[in-house]
């Protein structure tokens, strides 16, 4: 075998092996990539391998990511959520959290944090609410993972410039739209299923938490937030040197404490995005891309690609990051596979985010577990909530999710806005 197709074995190998032993693929990746310059001296050389390090992503991922550590660790996105939940009627609260969700996620900091957030604060309010919390968790998340497009996070800035490198408009809006619309269809029908209208136990006025107001240093962090939204929108700034420099300044402030925040930034997804595209950059080198999409070319047509890539995304999502493995994998496949059947190549770009995306709600994936962890810890969870149906719940949102973007893909809804 050459060195394209052994490349993408190798890649394959990673997302297995990270999967079954529960060991990082981005660090595999590198390990691997590695192997196949002792491997192939002539052909590949370790500065090959190397180059593939994308030295502006880690500066957006991280500056964002820090900077959201710090607002995290004061306290302010949980209070500034409670606040805005606790003047809203119970029926409203899961598309409450929905929009909480998705503007917390599009400002800045992405779905990541944020589907570790939602849950943390939708859960206890629904059930004292007398509304189901595993339908408030989801609808919340869906509205996380509504915002990760916005060009302020960490994620469009890995998939813009996955797009960028194939010569695609890296424009993430028309992609955030798309999900928006996906996401709202599918809460939806969580809301019908759950049948989010009716209140077991409507909350009277007197027993709605009395919340406390906003310190000075909370008031600074959210400056901080809208400053981040001006610079990056407005004035062009650098999203990550931005995030490091408004970090920065409420560390000296006093709004937070760095090691706690250096310690809060989600270095595994990082180092798991970074290394993927340490290896994709090798398979790129050595023709596995142009391998691969000829491989697909020959069973996808025109019309039935969208939602063929669409529902790769999603298995693979059931079982490895979106953004540490779906995107870096398949992302620089559609400019080439998209010339070659005639499709459009940043509508397959749409397909591969929303599919990696919606599928993530499997208790086998991170915001599954998030969820069914936090509904298990409230009292008498288990007679109320079983963990056996919860998990086939679970499950089903993930497929009936995949249907509805299939069905979107194969009607060209999305037509209407990319």
């Amino acid at each position: 075998m050459n060195l394209a197709v052994i490349s993408l074995v190798l890649l394959l190998a990673a997302i297995v092996i990270g999967f079954v032993r529960n060991v990082n693929v981005g660090i595999l990746s590198i390990g691997f990539a590695m192997i196949l310059t002792l491997l192939f001296p002539d052909t590949l050389s370790t500065k090959d391998v190397v180059s593939g390090f994308s030295t502006s992503l880690f500066v957006q991922m991280v500056g964002v990511t820090y900077l959201f550590a710090i607002i995290n660790g004061n306290g302010t996105l949980e209070l500034l959520a409670k606040k805005i939940v606790n003047k809203v009627p119970a029926r409203m609260i899961p598309f409450v959290m929905f929009l909480i969700g998705m503007v917390l996620s599009a400002v800045g900091p992405g779905s990541i944090p944020c589907l570790a957030i939602i849950p943390v604060i939708a859960i206890p309010i629904s059930i004292s609410a007398g509304i189901n919390p595993i339908m408030t968790a989801i609808i919340g998340d869906m509205g996380a993972m509504a915002g990760r497009m916005s060009p302020l996070t960490p994620e469009a800035a890995v998939v813009r410039g996955l797009m960028e490198e194939q010569n695609l408009n890296g424009n993430t809006v028309p992609i955030m739209i798309c999900t928006i619309v996906t996401t709202l269809i599918c809460a939806a029908l969580v809301y019908i299923y759950y049948r989010g209208w009716k209140v077991e136990k409507p909350m009277q006025a007197d027993e709605k938490e009395v919340l406390p107001k906003f310190t000075w240093q909370q008031m600074a962090s959210i400056a901080g937030l809208l400053l981040l939204a001006f610079g990056v929108l407005v004035l062009s700034w650098n999203v990550g040197l931005t995030g490091f420099l408004i970090g920065s300044v409420l560390c000296i402030l006093g709004c937070g404490k760095e090691k706690k925040a250096i310690a809060g930034v989600p270095w595994n997804v990082i180092i798991m995005v970074l290394g993927v595209g340490i290896l994709m950059n090798v398979i790129s080198l050595s023709g596995g891309v142009d391998l691969l999409v000829s491989a697909l070319e020959k069973v996808m047509g025109e019309k039935s690609a969208a939602p063929v890539i669409a529902l790769l995304a999603g298995i693979m999502s059931f079982f490895s990051s979106g953004l540490g493995v779906v995107f870096p994998t398949l992302v620089p496949i559609c400019g080439g596979l998209a010339s070659g059947i005639g499709a459009d190549g940043v509508y397959l770009v749409a397909m591969v985010v929303i599919g990696g995306t919606i599928a993530g709600y499997t208790p086998i994936s991170t915001t599954g577990a998030l969820i069914m962890a936090g509904v298990a810890q409230q009292k008498d969870s288990e007679e109320r909530f079983p963990q056996n149906k919860m998990f086939l719940e679970l499950f089903a949102v993930s497929f009936i999710n995949l249907a509805v973007l299939a069905v979107m893909a194969m009607t060209g809804v999305y037509k209407f806005f990319i």
